[in-house]
């Protein structure tokens, strides 16, 4: 596809009315075309012609031959780069709006030495080089460039030339570069885009989506008629440059997305078409305002919650197809709502008392649930004599904040993480974390209260926990702490953006609240063991099952933010984001089924447990008693033989002791009888229900 698409763009510069009019540049359009039927023959060998582009294959290459108008060329190229987009569901624009500053420090680094500072072609290393560096700004040249032809040169390089692939450059950085170039024309000029220009401009052409595959001469051919020769170059160099730079910030750029996919999902509301207007109310949370988010985070996590929550209002509306003036009130609320976060935004660097107690709030406040956790769990592995388990829950969270700035390092330099997809890391992440809390928690409920419990009070606890339960334990060390590292850095890395001049306070931020959480810990550890056994296995159950109830909920509202998971809103239910509950199906559901498991767990071990270690405890009394007795039958019996002994005359004086010794079990015997009884009065009493003893 890319071959094809650099013919359709380049062929215009080899032939004119039917004549070479560049021999080198011809003679690149037949070697790429030959290049093409070989590469579609190994393709086809492979996977057949899925894109039924065979005959469309060998007509760009006799058109090549025949050296056809450019129209044609153009036409046959685009028809086979359009099947093959559909066939093999391949992407041919950026997941997010492109940045042409990040554009500019990338070309300048790495494009600038042959192709030159303003793209003409002259750069340090262009002399000498055969063929020379493409000149971006001819207008003969830039007319067929698109910034799709630009990344896939980037990509895959041009064989035979100077140009190399980029591939230590991520896809997403390629697209920013791929837009700059197409900017280059146009840098320097006037810039003087009046509404009158610009609100004639088709709005579908003003998605960057759209402007990725489109190349100067399609832009024009784009605009309406209504444009003579200098509108038309202003609003070339508006949809190249304009559009991107309209106020030199990301923010706006990001914004004004958003209010864009925000009007597109209204209007198609309106006009009944459902689904496509969820869809565009998700594009503009992940597209948009995910764009933003971490910025905003910083500055008022409250207003941030807010907003969020403002989405998910404004999609289960759709879902539930709310009548139209309710869906309009909430696309409004939201309009407003993106007014007030540009100006927070907008807002100057922070000082160094807000670097400092931003930088605070964000570890501390990321950090207490985590904290939470591990100290609950080391505490509980202490205290049942567990202790050489504890390094494997040190393990867990020191491998979790490894994968956590592992995973950022790789969205920033080798892999690209959209919206939606870092929404699926955090809606797994918290999924796997409580799930593991269940499984930990409803463990510690069933098994700990009654076998290990005792155990512990009889002091025989050395290895409590197994080797499977350790495993389970350390999970929740991992994945509590892993689903806070990679936000918690997405974070940091917006605040220290945002600082400036202050940044020293971000770092000592940092610093002061990571002591703050180790005071904490050791804390929260010290009172946890203070509480009696029995009470502390309980109150970490609890704590770990409502966690996990809360992890649940927001796992899965991840995922529905992705679009993975459908959205069931239900209106009664409200909406409390503190313990993770939302009013849709798909989060309730599963959270009332947790919470049937907790009180399962609870009445299964409170009563049925109870009532059945209570009827065997009768049973093993009876037994010892019968068999108490059965022992004062045996030893009344020998007595009766030793009385009898002792008439005889020639009587051992050994017997006389024997007798004295059989007295002395036999008073034993009674004693612990008497004992036994008591003391099944006394655990009788203990296992009656609540209730009973009240009464």
């Amino acid at each position: 596809m890319s071959l094809v698409d650099y013919i359709g763009g380049d062929y215009q510069n080899a032939i004119k009315d039917g004549e070479i009019i560049n021999n080198d540049e011809y003679n690149e359009m037949l070697e790429f075309s030959a290049e093409t039927k070989e590469l579609f023959s190994t393709l086809k060998s492979s996977d057949g012609d899925k894109a039924d582009i065979e005959s469309e294959i060998n007509e760009l290459s006799a058109l090549i031959v025949s050296k056809s108008s450019v129209v044609e060329v153009e036409s046959t190229s685009n028809n086979i780069k359009e099947k093959l987009i559909s066939s093999y569901g391949i992407i041919p624009h950026p997941q997010t709006r492109p940045s042409l500053k990040i554009g500019k420090e990338l070309y300048d680094n790495n494009c600038s030495q042959c192709h030159g500072m303003s793209g003409a072609g002259d750069g340090q290393l262009a002399q000498g080089l055969n063929p020379p560096p493409t000149n971006f700004i001819d207008p003969d040249f830039y007319a067929g460039l698109s910034p799709f032809k630009v990344h896939n040169t980037m990509t895959f390089g041009i064989a035979g030339t100077a140009m190399p692939a980029f591939p230590q450059i991520p896809d997403d950085k390629k697209w920013d570069v791929a837009f700059y170039v197409m900017s280059l024309p146009s840098q320097g000029g006037v810039g003087n885009y009046s509404n009158e220009i610009t609100s004639k401009i088709d709005e579908k052409v003003k998605d960057y989506k759209n402007l990725a595959t489109l190349s100067n001469s399609q832009l024009i051919d784009s605009l309406d008629g209504n444009f003579n020769d200098e509108e038309q170059d202003l609003a070339v160099s508006y949809l190249r440059t304009g559009l991107f730079e309209g106020n030199s910030s990301s923010t706006d750029s990001a914004i004004t997305m958003t209010t864009g996919l925000l009007k597109d999902s209204l209007k198609l509301y309106q006009a009944g078409d459902k689904q496509e207007s969820y869809e565009k109310a998700l594009d503009a949370y992940l597209l948009g305002f995910e764009q933003i988010e971490p910025d905003l985070f910083v500055k008022d996590r409250k207003f941030t919650a807010q907003i969020e929550a403002s989405f998910g209002n404004y999609r289960n509306a759709i879902k539930s197809e709310k009548p139209l003036g309710e869906v309009q009130n909430l696309n409004e609320a939201l309009q407003n709502d993106l007014v007030s976060a540009s100006s927070i935004l907008e807002t100057g660097s922070s000082s160094k008392l807000i670097s400092f107690l931003n930088s605070f709030a964000i570890i501390v406040r990321e950090g207490l649930e985590a904290i939470l956790i591990i100290a609950a769990i080391i505490a509980f592995l202490n205290a049942t004599g567990s202790r050489k388990a504890i390094r494997y829950i040190h393990y867990g969270w020191i491998a979790a904040i490894v994968a956590g700035l592992l995973t950022w390092y790789l969205a920033k330099t080798v892999i690209s993480i959209s919206g939606a997809q870092r929404e699926i890391i955090e809606g797994i992440t918290a999924l796997t974390a409580a799930a593991v809390l269940f499984y930990v928690s409803y463990w510690l409920i069933t098994k700990i209260e009654v076998a290990k419990w005792k155990q512990y009070i009889q002091g025989k606890v050395e290895n409590a926990v197994s080797r499977n339960s350790v495993i389970a334990l350390a999970s929740v060390s991992f994945f509590a702490v892993y689903r806070e590292a990679f936000e918690t850095v997405l974070f940091y890395q917006a605040l220290w953006y945002q600082a400036e001049n202050s940044q020293s306070a971000v770092i000592w931020g940092i610093i002061a609240g990571a002591a703050v959480l180790v005071v904490l810990f050791f804390v929260i550890f010290k009172m946890a063991l203070r509480i009696p056994i029995k009470y502390f296995f309980t109150f970490t159950s609890v704590f770990l099952y409502f966690l996990a109830f809360i992890l649940l909920g927001k796992g899965i509202k991840e995922l529905q933010e992705a679009g993975v998971i459908n959205t069931t809103p239900v209106d009664f239910l409200p909406y409390i984001d503190a313990i993770g509950f939302y009013p849709t199906l798909e989060t309730s559901i599963p959270q009332g089924i947790l919470v049937l498991a907790f009180i399962f767990a609870v009445y299964w071990v409170g009563y049925v447990k109870r009532e059945r270690e209570k009827k065997e405890l009768v049973v093993t009394v009876s037994q010892i008693s019968d068999d108490v007795k059965s022992m004062q039958a045996a030893f009344s019996h020998i007595k009766g033989h030793i009385v009898e002994w002792r008439k005889c005359e020639d009587i051992d004086l050994e017997a006389e002791d024997l007798d004295n010794q059989i007295s002395e079990v036999v008073s034993h015997v009674d004693e612990l009888e008497t004992k036994l009884g008591d003391f099944y009065d006394v655990v009788s009493k203990n296992m009656e229900p609540p209730s009973k003893k009240v009464h």
